[in-house]
């Protein structure tokens, strides 16, 4: 097979033989601009080819009337192409450039993401463009969350979309990054922000994202549809998408060639500012279905399974538990109709970790406390027991009488901040091959019945459409943690 490295987008608009003034926005941003955090900090901006292109997109006019052709953009690009510098460019060009589409007014510019963190990566490169650049820094005032313009009305400032609807507000234009995850109720404010953009004319809304894992979410319905429009099948003439990536089943990625030519091919930044070998090196860090979003430009299925094939089941072996090494304990607890598993982690002088699981499944909607209470209790007779981690939400009360009794019991949360890193370091022990499992099919079906679940700060596991049990797949994740955590470090009564 041919194998095309060339990249150009998958998706883009129609050519109408429309004008455009993408010079004149590409003049002044390489004029005015320079880049925020990272190696090139307070260097003039110079943009490559692709970003050039989007502009001068973006910036069509229909020549009867001199209004934009688009007011609405998604540009679809995977990580590290420096899709987020370039809407904060667009914006600041929409506050303080040149006026293209009649008077100006007051702009107001809203620049917004699903939460303040990453809301500040779009809104942080506009504040150091302002602050380094030897022109705007006379033009405008900088704080931390908004800027103002010096000689005449003209705001731009941060929004986090968890933070509420910001209904009232007249956007003459606005940056939203990372739309993906603007989940739930974070979908109505996007819907608010731009509904009150049809109040200034020749508004400009662009959205840009890397692609997400579900297209029943918003980004997922526009990625549709900007499909549709581009095929024509849609008439939507303010509509602009652009999407970089690559098609599914055109490269096997466990060839190494493969895997070079879809990173190439997918990356507009490729052999630039982007080291292609860096990006390749990390398809053998991550799960596939991460690395097919975040650096090849595809949509994936949140059920997919979290392990490349065959990862689990080349970790079996001999996984006997030693008396005499330091072991880690986690507990899973339910209520009702889940079951509740114990998993012992224990790390070999080998470099291996070896896990074994007991696993307890519902009476009717009963589930027996103290059967579990006396195997932890056991564990600590029979073992050198580190530590005893369990989520405070279910196992509160037993956990405080097994500490009355010596136990070193231990919170460990199941909140993202805790299980986003203990997830992904399971990830990676489990592909390099450095857990060893008794090939129990118990554990084995949970681990395998996992499915991923996205999150603000990460990807962690949760049960699939499937609705089968993994509750001892998240006990051998929480074991798993603790096992590579310095003994000073994980000494209870730490939180995690």
């Amino acid at each position: 097979m041919s194998l095309a490295v060339a990249c150009r987008p998958l998706s883009a608009p129609r050519n109408l033989g429309w004008p455009s003034h993408g010079r004149i926005v590409c003049g002044w941003i390489q004029a005015h601009c320079v880049y925020g955090e990272g190696d090139y900090f307070g260097q003039p901006v110079r943009l490559q080819r692709w970003q050039k292109q989007i502009i001068y997109w973006l910036y069509e006019y229909n020549p009867a009337t001199g209004e934009r052709r688009f007011r609405e953009a998604l540009i679809e690009v995977p990580k590290g192409q420096g899709k987020t510098p370039l809407n904060g460019w667009i914006q600041l060009f929409e506050l303080l450039g040149p006026p293209l589409f009649g008077p100006k007014g007051s702009p107001l510019i809203p620049v917004a993401a699903a939460s303040f963190e990453q809301a500040d990566l779009l809104f942080g490169d506009m504040k150091h463009c302002c602050r380094e650049s030897p022109t705007l820094r006379h033009h405008v005032d900088t704080y931390d969350t908004e800027i103002l313009v010096r000689s005449g009305p003209g705001r731009s400032y941060r929004v986090a979309a968890v933070a509420g609807t910001n209904d009232g507000q007249r956007p003459s234009s606005m940056g939203a990054d990372e739309i993906h995850e603007w989940l739930g109720p974070k979908e109505r404010v996007h819907l608010v922000l731009v509904n009150g953009m049809s109040k200034r004319a020749n508004s400009l809304v662009v959205n840009t994202t890397t692609p997400g894992s579900n297209l029943d979410t918003m980004a997922g319905r526009k990625h549709l549809y900007g499909y549709r429009v581009n095929a024509g099948e849609v008439d939507d003439p303010r509509f602009m998408f652009v999407h970089y990536g690559i098609p599914d089943g055109l490269y096997d990625l466990t060839v190494e060639e493969h895997l070079v030519a879809a990173v190439l091919a997918a990356n507009p930044a490729a052999g630039t500012f982007l080291r292609t070998d860096d990006v390749v090196a990390r398809f053998y860090q991550i799960p596939e279905f991460e690395y097919r979003r975040y650096h090849l430009g595809q949509w994936t299925r949140a059920d997919e399974s979290w392990l490349p094939p065959g990862a689990w089941e080349s970790c079996a072996g001999q996984a006997d538990i030693r008396p005499d090494l330091p072991s880690q304990v986690a507990v899973d607890m339910a209520l009702k109709h889940d079951s509740v598993a114990v998993v012992v982690a224990q790390q070999r002088p080998d470099g291996r970790v070896a896990v074994q699981a007991r696993v307890w499944d519902p009476a009717g909607d009963t589930i027996d406390v103290h059967a579990v209470e006396n195997h932890l209790r056991q564990l600590h007779r029979d073992l050198r027991v580190d530590t005893v981690a369990y989520d405070p939400a279910y196992f509160q009360r037993s956990a405080e009488v097994l500490l009355d009794e010596g136990l070193p019991m231990a919170e460990f949360s199941q909140g993202a901040s805790s299980m986003v890193p203990a997830c992904q370091d399971a990830y990676r022990l489990i592909c390099e091959g450095l857990v060893v499992h008794g090939d129990d099919p118990v554990l084995t079906d949970h681990v395998l019945s996992a499915a991923v679940r996205e999150t603000d700060t990460g990807w962690r596991l949760s049960k699939g459409r499937s609705r089968r049990k993994i509750d001892a797949c998240i006990a051998m994740v929480m074991a798993l943690f603790l096992s590579q955590v310095p003994a000073e470090v994980a000494a209870p009564p730490n939180l995690w």
